[in-house]
This record gives C-alpha cells, sequence and structure tokens, in this order.
C-alpha cells in the first residue's frame, strides 16, 4: 500500500469525522437561523452555539454519523471482515451506552424483537410499515468505512455496502446511496479523476432505484441551494445527503471551502458534511485537511489509532 493511498484512507477516516463535528453547529437550522447564530461564519468548533441540543456534546466532538461508522470499523478490526450480525451488536450496544443523536429509522429498528438475530428483516419491517416510504440518512453517514475496505474490489464494495445498508435501512434509494458513496471513495482513493465517474455512478443508481438519477440529475448543480439542503420536509432524506456528497466531488474547490458551502446551508448539516467530508477526504487525502479542523478534533489520537490499526490490517490481508 502506498503512502499516498494511506493518506486518503486516513483522509477519509478524518474528514468524515471533522464534517460531522463542525456540521453539528448547523445542524437543523435554517438559512436565516444560520446568519442569526453565525453573522461572520461558522469556521471553528468553539463557535458552536450551546443551545440543548449541540451542548451534549463538546466543541469538536463528532455526532451519531461518525460513531456508527466506527461501529463498522470496530467490527472489522475484530473480526477482518463484514460480519453483519456482529455490526449489528456493535451498534445495539453504542445505542445503550451513548446513542446520542440517534436517528428515528435507527432507533426504531434496533428495538425490534427480532433485531439481534435477524437484522434485515427487522428493518425490512420498519419500511414497510412506513409504506415503503422510509428513505432517511442514517445509513449513508456511516458507509465511508467501507469504501475503504477491500477499496480496489468494487463487486465486493457493492455487497458490503448493501448488507450493511440493510441492517436498518432497508429502502432501495438508501442502500444505492451507500453503494455509490462506497464506489466514489474507492475510485478516489486509487487516484481516479475520470470525469465520466459521476456518469458511471448514476448508472450505479439505476440498479438500485429509478428515483436515484432524476433526483440527482436536477439537484447535483454549481449552486448548492438547488438541493434546498435546509427544507424542512426533507432534510433527513438520504438523497439529498448523496446530493451534498457528490455536489463536493464535483464542485469543492478545497475541503474546507466545500465543507464551509455545505455547514452554512443549514439542514442536517451534520450528515450532509459527514458523507461530503469523507468523499474529499478521499479526493484530497488528510494532509490537506485543514490543520485547525485536525488539531481542535476531539479524540483525534484515538482516531488516528484506529485508522492506522485498519491500515494495517489491510496490508497485512
Amino acid at each position: 500500500m502506498t503512502d499516498q493511498i494511506k493518506d486518503k484512507i486516513r483522509g477519509v477516516i478524518f474528514g468524515n469525522a471533522i464534517g460531522d463535528a463542525i456540521g453539528l453547529g448547523t445542524e437543523f437550522m435554517t438559512q436565516a437561523m444560520v446568519k442569526h447564530y453565525y453573522p461572520d461564519g461558522l469556521t471553528e468548533y468553539s463557535q458552536i452555539l450551546q443551545d440543548k441540543h449541540r451542548k451534549r456534546w463538546k466543541p469538536g466532538e463528532w455526532t451519531d454519523d461518525t460513531n456508527q461508522m466506527l461501529c463498522i470499523l470496530d467490527s472489522l478490526l475484530a473480526n477482518k471482515r463484514v460480519d453483519v450480525k456482529d455490526i449489528a451488536l456493535t451498534l445495539v450496544d453504542w445505542a445503550h451506552h451513548d446513542g446520542r443523536g440517534l436517528g428515528r429509522t435507527v432507533y426504531s429498528v434496533l428495538g425490534s424483537p427480532i433485531f439481534m438475530q435477524k437484522p434485515h428483516e427487522a428493518a425490512k419491517d420498519y419500511w414497510e410499515k412506513s409504506n415503503r416510504y422510509a428513505a432517511a440518512n442514517g445509513a449513508v453517514m456511516r458507509t465511508s468505512v467501507l469504501g475503504i475496505w477491500e477499496y480496489d474490489k468494487p463487486e465486493r464494495i457493492r455487497i458490503n455496502a448493501t448488507r450493511v445498508c440493510k441492517i436498518t435501512h432497508y429502502d432501495p434509494r438508501c442502500v444505492g446511496s451507500c453503494v455509490m458513496v462506497c464506489l466514489v471513495i474507492s475510485h478516489l482513493i486509487q487516484g481516479e479523476t475520470n470525469p465520466a465517474l459521476l456518469s458511471n455512478l448514476l448508472i450505479e443508481g439505476d440498479i438500485f432505484d429509478q428515483r436515484i438519477r432524476p433526483f440527482l440529475e436536477e439537484h447535483v448543480r454549481p449552486s448548492i441551494g438547488a438541493l434546498r439542503l435546509s427544507d424542512t420536509d426533507s432534510i433527513g432524506y438520504t438523497l439529498k445527503a448523496l446530493g451534498a456528497g457528490l455536489w463536493a466531488l464535483q464542485h469543492a474547490t478545497s475541503f474546507e471551502a466545500g465543507i464551509s458551502t455545505i455547514i452554512h446551508e443549514g439542514g442536517d448539516a451534520d450528515t450532509n458534511a459527514a458523507v461530503a467530508g469523507a468523499i474529499l477526504g478521499a479526493k484530497f487525502g488528510y494532509e490537506a485537511l485543514p490543520a485547525h479542523w485536525k488539531e481542535n478534533l476531539h479524540k483525534k489520537e484515538w482516531l488516528m489509532e484506529q485508522t492506522n490499526q485498519l491500515i494495517a490490517l489491510m496490508e497485512a490481508s
């Protein structure tokens, strides 16, 4: 494994965590609220409003988005493979011991009496009870590490992302979102910058759900406003988080510029920035991440240790 690939792997993990941690500052806000609370812009963790919601986390601490990604990482380190039941148990353990920020879909599915033995069936039951409507972003926000694991095996990535997504999110839009994010990350880790990457991704999306392509073609435009990220009726939609990540891939000139643009749109900002942060981390690498965001990230030494363990495991495989 080259140093460049290692740098990009570290970029994915830290990009996910940084986007999540700084995005918390504008989570669930309208654009008007963002401008009111951050008239000069949000650039530092220390600026984050300490209201009832946000004060549950220390400045620079990531939220449930990254914690759930780390549940997958923990399971990979322990089992050296993607083990759906073990990941499910790890999620339950985290939910019981922390669980801050846990979304409705994950909370409901984890609470199913059959979840521990049949997580996919529990997720399917919840989805069907929603009239097959529920397509929240709680899976795509945690999926980035599966773009790292077996990054040079696209078919394995598709299988792994599908299986892990369906632990809690059964809707095909959720599954497609996870697969597409993981494939983007895998391509970027390998240094691919093919202009046809987005076109190829849309083809991938077509395999899962015919609603993915038209949403992305309509909303992923140079102006991020087209995504309407703070629209209160749809802020938690999986395709909005996917769209934010693909907008960043196409239009962000740097990690900081991309994440800053996304969080100032409000909405489910920590999730949108976590997805975009993982993608931009794969694109630009760890060394290119803003020093002030890396240095002030809570538990940064521990996160680097976990990341290096993952790299060592992959090199040994």
